[in-house]
């Protein structure tokens, strides 16, 4: 289910943020550290099991990279990037 939404989802929030211009290269530019992390999460999640001291843990510390990365989103706005990337 997460899969399909985020599908959508970045469909979507590209266009809304940063408009149409450069659609791929924005959308290439999103999907990369998304696909190289899921890619690389069974083996760290199991990696970082073991010395956390099991799965419970390690749920814990991710939650702290998703909150961080909730309470920044509003500073994503379009505004925002056009100003420091005068390219986009």
């Amino acid at each position: 289910m997460v899969r399909g939404n985020l599908t959508l989802l970045q469909a979507t929030a590209i266009t809304d943020r940063w408009g149409t211009t450069h659609y791929g290269r924005l959308s290439g530019l999103l999907a990369a550290p998304a696909h190289t992390a899921s890619a690389l999460a069974p083996f760290a999640g199991a990696a970082l099991a073991v010395p956390l001291g099991g799965y419970g843990p390690l749920f814990f510390l991710l939650v702290v990279p998703s909150v961080a990365a909730a309470l920044i989103a509003p500073w994503t706005a379009t505004d925002a990037i056009r100003r420091r990337t005068p390219g986009l």
